[in-house]
């Protein structure tokens, strides 16, 4: 068997434990969630939601992006991998005591004083999150993607539990808190005795310029996309968050957005976690190249595309039977935002593909393109929302303009991405084709089956919502037939 073949085989059979255990820990995810709902007040969802913008923006910084630059180098000596590890801690410590700094400004910047102790609370996960990425690039060098995906479902699973029962004892937003420590700090441990490699003492060494010039554009372009995806947070934060009214609109739409990106992580971490090793293998092979970019891209369509139309139809409902009546605004919101669902799913594997063959510089570029273009829409939508005097056409105007610009912007990145890492953007653009058309005319007819069950039909919501998705699902497996054996196919054993 040839260098090419073993590699698709490990990469598959990595994929297939990823992408089990990201299915079964987006269903504890949804379980875990229903159940905070029901005992977390939706405006201390929303304090959160005006945290965690400012957390994940210095998150984004957090590694330097030296662990992308650690899976991307072909032959990463001991010395250079245990130097990544110490920089990266440093600039946990940094960053952290940042975001304590920023806490008491943010609490002033938003007129909410309640805010200050959970946001402090709050800025050590900017370390927690630096303990466990450079022993994670170590493991996904190896492509021990399956122990990875254990580790994480693990984590996600106790700190899903620990949050419940903290929820329970009516500690509100601090439940929400510990979920985000307990999570990081098990990932940790897991990923530390999965991956046997330890960093030796701290020392100079004299051959990380090259890794970190690269960490540096890969850095930037992480930072403006989270600056991009958190700019309406912010904003929202800003002009309502000084209200509990305001602050539970907050919740709803930061829920929402959650709600509607679980399919794309579903569907974008277990394809990045072996896009990048995948495709940097192989990209002194352009043929072999472009075949492995292709699947990627079309194993994407088939499973975000079914997932963005889904959502658009059934949000309102499914927010419903996750939260109960109260949270019937969230799903209008997610039925807005899922529309663009499958175009952040290519957005975000683009970013593997253009770090794969060295182009963080690029990748940099295009999320200062989509940073201007989604602000532009947000700009837009906030004088439209102005001419009704509300918070909720604030609210609404957001998600409309988040879904809008992402839309736009997608066919053009993705053909400035191709173009620039030498994919065959025709043939992606035909692979993914069939499973996009079918996914639009599952949306339709699905809308049309659940129209039907609202207007004639008295049923519970959480009846009503089973039958809608059992309705798509078959109508999309029966369209994309082909699609679905291709995939089937693909992920047996050779």
């Amino acid at each position: 068997m040839n260098q090419p073949d073993e590699l698709s085989q490990q990469v598959r059979r990595g994929a297939r434990a990823v992408i089990g255990l990201q299915l079964a820990g987006q269903i504890v995810s949804i379980v875990v969630l229903a159940a905070l709902y029901r005992l977390v007040d939706p405006s201390q969802f929303g304090l959160l939601g005006m945290i965690l913008p400012v957390t994940l923006l210095l998150r984004s910084v957090g590694t330097l992006g030296l662990n992308i630059a650690a899976v991307q180098q072909r032959d990463l000596t001991q010395s250079q991998a245990s130097a990544l590890f110490w920089i990266q801690i440093l600039a946990g410590v940094v960053l952290t005591i940042v975001a304590a700094a920023l806490a008491p400004a943010l609490a002033f910047f938003y007129a909410a004083p309640e805010l200050l102790a959970p946001a402090l609370a709050m800025s050590g996960t900017a370390l927690a999150a630096n303990l466990f990425t450079q022993h994670q690039a170590m493991a996904e060098k190896r492509l021990r993607l399956g122990e990875l995906a254990v580790a994480r479902f693990t984590s996600q699973l106790i700190a899903g539990v620990a949050a419940i029962a903290l929820a329970y004892s009516e500690l509100g937003i601090w439940a929400l808190v510990a979920q985000q420590y307990v999570e990081l700090l098990l990932l940790t441990f897991g990923v530390w005795w999965i991956e046997p490699w330890r960093p030796d003492a701290p020392g100079r060494e004299p051959t990380l310029a090259p890794l970190l010039h690269f960490g540096g554009y890969y850095t930037l372009s992480g930072l403006l996309f989270a600056a991009a995806q958190n700019l309406d947070k912010v904003l929202l934060a800003l002009l309502i968050g000084h209200t509990e009214a305001g602050q539970r609109l907050i919740g709803y739409y930061s829920q929402a957005f959650n709600q509607m990106m679980k399919p794309v992580y579903l569907a974008t971490v277990p394809l990045a976690s072996a896009m990048l090793p995948a495709l940097a293998a192989t990209r002194d092979e352009p043929t072999h190249f472009r075949d492995t970019a292709a699947e990627f891209y079309r194993f994407a369509a088939i499973v975000l595309a079914p997932c963005s139309a889904g959502l658009a139809v059934v949000g309102q409902n499914a927010m419903v039977v996750l939260g109960g009546p109260e949270w019937q605004t969230a799903g209008l919101l997610l039925s807005i935002m899922a529309l663009a669902a499958l175009a952040q799913g290519l957005i975000n594997i683009c970013g593997s593909l253009l770090a794969a063959v060295g182009q963080a510089k690029r990748l940099a570029l295009g999320a200062l393109a989509i940073g201007l273009v989604l602000s532009a829409g947000y700009a837009i939508a906030l004088v439209v929302a102005r001419q009704w005097d509300g918070d909720w056409a604030v609210t609404l105007g957001l998600a409309i303009a988040y879904a809008a610009a992402t839309l736009l912007i997608a066919p053009g990145y993705l053909a400035f991405c191709f173009t620039i890492s030498d994919a065959d953007g025709k043939r992606i653009a035909g692979a993914m084709a069939p499973a996009i058309v079918a996914a639009i005319v599952m949306g339709v007819l699905t809308w049309g089956v659940q129209y039907l069950l609202l207007q004639y039909a008295t049923l519970p919501p959480i009846v009503t919502l089973g039958l809608t998705i059992l309705f798509g699902a078959i109508v999309y497996v029966g369209v994309a037939q082909g699609e679905v054996r291709w995939l089937l196919r693909r992920m047996k054993n050779d």
